[in-house]
């Protein structure tokens, strides 16, 4: 039977990693929605076993328990350890994989009428279970936002779903069009001559049905999803294009033409100048033609958000006056004159005389109004050491004006 054959998946199990689903989001301003993750999920089938993990006891998913059972999913509690460093950064470490993990090969083994899981997370940790759950015989479907994908997690994925373009989508975009839907397109004889040499790549590892300008179409949609994945600033694993193609094509013109022969598509259309094809950390990746390959560095998953202990003084604990304190301090410094941006180490230095409190109880609020949405990354920047000269990145901040407590604490309305 075919792997799309619904026989062969017929029940489905969703389990959430929600503390990376939603703290991703966050990066963006925006939150998990529940109902469409669900309906996401069941695209694929009948879901008969639906779990989320998480710290339960953060302040910060306080009202999420209660959503998630509504809409039929059980919230799964995990231990999460926190380690002090020496510069009184907080670093979080939850099991939510562990258990996660553990729970799919348990339900591999106890409900074989579950043929497809589902994975919400963009983790590269859970590329070992899927692996052990595909030589099962089971479909692996992977759920994440497009700028905290694991290209790891994605290679060992049947289906990868984008949280903002599959489940989701941002304001002003849509979902992938459904196949068939836009005429066939005028193709320049360059790209014909690509889908000519496509052809001759993947006839050198043995025999192809598709005709040539089915393969010069393909070859079209490759580009453009080059194009938007790199002008909207997400970096392209090879790995990830056949993803997309099985998104975007029918069943049956993905397995006739595309299966298996995106490493022949990116090399003949390299050869014709369309893209950019880079080998980096042992994994090749696509740009745009005038792209320089130096200066692309593509991140293999997304950073982690800062993360706070709840159990010491964060942003839970200061009255409403307090808060505005806190908030007016950071809209101050960032407006000092000469001052472009607001670094971790900057907003911790107008905040503390507000507080009055030590430092590394100064830097665990500051992460937990990063992970309350009070503060937000505005940009991710590059500078050198000036003393060795090594490049390093960094984080800069801004208030999210939108947040009630800051529109406030700012006199916004």
């Amino acid at each position: 039977m075919r792997d799309d054959d619904p026989r062969n998946h017929a029940d489905v199990a969703l389990l959430v990693d929600w503390e990376n689903l939603k703290f991703s989001l966050m990066q963006r301003q925006r939150r998990p929605n529940i109902t469409a993750l669900r309906e996401a999920a069941e695209r694929f089938g009948r879901v008969v076993y639906a779990r989320a993990y998480a710290d339960w006891q953060d302040p910060v998913h306080a009202d999420d328990p209660r959503a998630l059972y509504a809409a039929g999913l059980e919230p799964m509690y995990v231990l999460t350890k926190r380690y002090t460093t020496t510069e009184g950064e907080t670093t979080i470490k939850n099991s939510a994989d562990v258990k996660l993990a553990s729970d799919c090969v348990e339900a591999s083994h106890l409900y074989p009428n579950i043929g497809t899981f589902v994975i919400a997370s963009g983790d590269h940790s859970f590329m070992h279970v899927a692996a052990l759950l595909r030589a099962r015989g089971k479909r692996i479907v992977v759920i994440g936002v497009s700028w905290a994908m694991s290209p790891q997690l994605v290679q060992q994925a049947d289906v990868v779903l984008y949280y903002d373009l599959d489940v989701e989508p941002e304001p002003g975009r849509t979902a992938a069009p459904p196949s068939g839907a836009a005429p066939p397109p005028t193709l320049e004889p360059r790209l014909v001559q690509a889908a000519d040499r496509a052809l001759e790549l993947a006839r050198a590892r043995g025999a192809v049905a598709a005709e040539p300008r089915e393969v010069a179409e393909v070859l079209d949609l490759v580009v453009r999803i080059v194009r938007e994945y790199r002008e909207a600033g997400r970096d392209l694993p090879l790995s990830l294009v056949g993803q997309e193609l099985q998104k975007r094509l029918g069943p049956g013109e993905f397995q006739r033409v595309a299966r298996g022969r995106a490493g022949e598509f990116a090399k003949a259309l390299q050869e014709y100048g369309f893209v950019k094809l880079v080998n980096h950390e042992f994994a090749d990746w696509l740009y745009l033609p005038h792209e320089e390959p130096e200066l692309a560095r593509p991140a293999s998953a997304a950073r982690d958000l800062p993360r706070y202990d709840y159990s010491r003084f964060n942003y839970n604990d200061l009255d409403a006056a307090a808060k505005g304190r806190v908030i007016s301090a950071i809209h101050e410094a960032r407006w000092k004159p000469g001052m472009n941006w607001l670094t971790f180490n900057r907003i911790v230095e107008a905040v503390k005389p507000v507080v009055e409190r030590d430092e590394s109880d100064v830097k665990n609020l500051v992460n937990s109004m990063i992970s309350w949405g009070i503060l937000r990354i505005d940009q991710r920047r590059e500078a050198r050491d000036p003393q060795t000269g090594a490049l390093y990145e960094f984080n800069t901040f801004e208030l999210d004006l939108n947040a009630p407590d800051v529109r406030m604490a700012l006199k916004l309305g």
